[in-house]
Parts: structure tokens; C-alpha cells; sequence
């Protein structure tokens, strides 16, 4: 298992855990699903050299992803010193799927050539 899948794996069990114990599905929930689930479809385009979508999309797409995972670090991080550890430990650990987004959408032009071609 890559060093981008542990956590993400982690993410899906707790968020399995979650929802058997009768946790509910609120917007931040939600959102949290979306904002990985775009961050996981980048990190495999990008591992496998495909284009997946339209570049422009993955361009706004990466910024969108770190914007809101800088939004969500902000009040994680002011929540305690438990929190705090959290963060520090897990947001090194998610960098690598960060850069792997902007690479495929800003440094991958063997990627999107290929979809120009094949148009």
C-alpha cells in the first residue's frame, strides 16, 4: 500500500465506523467526501499517466482541494493539543497526494497531449 493510500484508507474505515454507530451525514461530511475523492481521482491520474476529465478542471480542482484542506487544518489545529498532534502527523503524510494533484495538473503535458491526440 502506497504512502497516499494508508491514510485515505484510514479516512474510509473511520468514516464506516462513523456511520454504523449511527453518526449522521452533514454537509462538512460531505463535503470531506468530495474534496478526497477528487484528491484520490488526481493522485491516480497522475500515477498512472492518464487524463482523467479535462485539464482546466484538474487545475481548479487542485486549488480547490488544498483551499479547503487549509480550511479545515485551521480549526482542527486550535482544538487542542490532541488535534494538534493529529494534524502534524497526518498532513505530512497527505503531501505527496497535494503534489501529485498539481504535478497532474500543471506538469503533466505527456498526459494531456495524449488527449489532444486521441480528440
Amino acid at each position: 500500500m502506497t504512502g497516499v493510500a494508508a491514510p485515505k484508507l484510514a479516512v474510509v474505515i473511520g468514516e464506516v465506523a462513523n456511520l454504523t454507530q449511527g453518526g449522521a451525514v452533514d454537509a462538512r461530511t460531505f463535503a470531506n467526501w468530495v474534496v478526497t475523492g477528487v484528491l484520490l481521482l488526481a493522485t491516480w491520474g497522475y500515477a498512472l499517466q492518464r487524463p482523467i476529465g479535462a485539464q482546466y478542471y484538474w487545475r481548479a480542482a487542485s486549488w480547490v482541494v488544498l483551499g479547503a484542506t487549509l480550511v479545515t487544518v485551521i480549526p482542527a489545529a486550535l482544538a487542542g493539543g490532541a488535534a494538534v498532534i493529529l494534524v502534524a502527523v497526518l498532513l505530512p503524510v497527505l503531501v505527496p497526494a497535494f503534489v501529485a494533484s498539481f504535478l497532474y495538473a500543471y506538469r503533466s503535458p505527456r498526459v494531456w497531449q495524449s488527449r489532444e491526440h486521441a480528440s
